[in-house]
């Protein structure tokens, strides 16, 4: 059997649900809550309407279709739980310290815990028979090592040039923290997503599709979610993120690429 209904995993998946749930609501509408500056602030903000209105849902209602023995339901709910992991980590290094720290902390953990556990417990085998022939495995290959070498290109020039010049980017300076956390953040766990299910699927190993589908499914939400966020700190402080075309154009060619793969599941 595809989905082996594990109450654990059910449980912690609805648990993650709930937590992220408190976490956007109380984000949006606990007046004081974020102790950041404006930009900061209107950024998280940004990013608690897209997990509290898209991802959360996405989340239960894929887990009830893998729980069901569907494939794209299993793979959809993998990719929330990646979701979950990149986004929290932000709030946990990332944001000033307050009263939903020990949530952040939670909501990081129990997400790693449950994703792990989801990956252990999938019959990569008997997905890999489930792609079609057809698959552009290249493709998307090609796109998703793009990706990674466009972004992390980027954040790795950014901090070469501050060894050189020893000026900070306006990027990390806006913010008002002392840290560059969207670099961290992005050169550990997204890039390094990026190449693994690049180079899994140029090589058509049988966890290409899987690792691939659950690494779209995490970057094309929190491209919206980064766009959410970019649209209203403009808002808020008239400040144009100069690289919101980048952001438009990943986040699109992450949702092509991964309807892609999903078009190539058999039924």
């Amino acid at each position: 059997m595809l989905i082996r209904k594990n109450k654990t995993l059910l449980l912690f998946s609805v648990l993650i649900a709930v937590m992220a749930a408190i976490s956007s609501w109380g984000g949006l509408f606990v007046d004081g809550l974020y102790r950041d500056n404006e930009l900061v602030v209107s950024a998280w903000q940004g990013n608690d309407l897209v997990t509290l209105f898209v991802v959360v849902p996405m989340l239960l209602v894929s887990l009830f279709f893998s729980l069901r023995g569907a494939k794209k339901g299993r793979l959809f709910w993998m990719g929330s739980l990646w979701y979950m992991v990149y986004n929290y980590m932000f709030y946990l290094f990332g944001a000033a310290f307050n009263a939903f720290f020990l949530l952040y902390a939670a909501l990081f953990v129990f997400s790693i815990c449950t994703l792990v556990l989801a990956l252990l417990q999938t019959d990569v085998q008997e997905f890999s028979r489930s792609f079609s022939e057809k698959l552009p495995y290249k493709t998307v290959s090609l796109f998703m090592l793009l990706f990674a070498a466009l972004l992390g290109g980027m954040w790795i020039a950014l901090s070469l040039s501050f060894v050189f010049t020893g000026q900070v980017h306006e990027s990390i300076t806006q913010t008002g923290h002392p840290t560059a956390v969207v670099f961290a953040v992005d050169l550990t766990l997204l890039i390094p997503s990026m190449i693994v299910g690049g180079v899994l699927l140029w090589r058509k190993n049988r966890w290409g599709p899987v690792v691939g589908s659950v690494v779209l499914v995490k970057a094309t939400a929190y491209g919206l979610a980064l766009i959410i966020m970019t649209a209203m700190s403009y808002r808020n402080t008239a400040v144009i993120d100069p690289f919101i075309p980048l952001w438009v154009a990943l986040t699109l060619g992450c949702s092509i690429a991964l309807v892609l793969l999903m078009r190539n599941i058999k039924r």
